[in-house]
């Protein structure tokens, strides 16, 4: 599955904003077959903010780069 960018985000955002939506909170999807949601707490974040360590590589299994910094955390 292809993993979606910033800009790709916004778009969507901007969207559903044009549809009335932005007042209402948004869900993630706790795995990758979307079995289990929970709510996104603190927005964007740099994974850079967690330390070194806190996410391992094993982690990022369903991730097409294994590079923290080519990501955000959206929590």
């Amino acid at each position: 599955m292809q993993g979606i960018t910033i800009d790709q985000l916004a778009a969507m955002c901007k969207k559903q904003q044009a549809l009335g939506n932005g007042k209402k909170m948004v869900l993630m999807s706790s795995d990758d077959e979307c079995n289990e949601y929970h709510q996104a707490w603190n927005g964007l974040e740099d994974p850079s903010i967690l330390g070194e360590g806190v996410i391992d590589e094993y982690q990022l299994s369903g991730c097409i780069s294994k590079n923290l910094s080519d990501y955000v955390l959206l929590t």
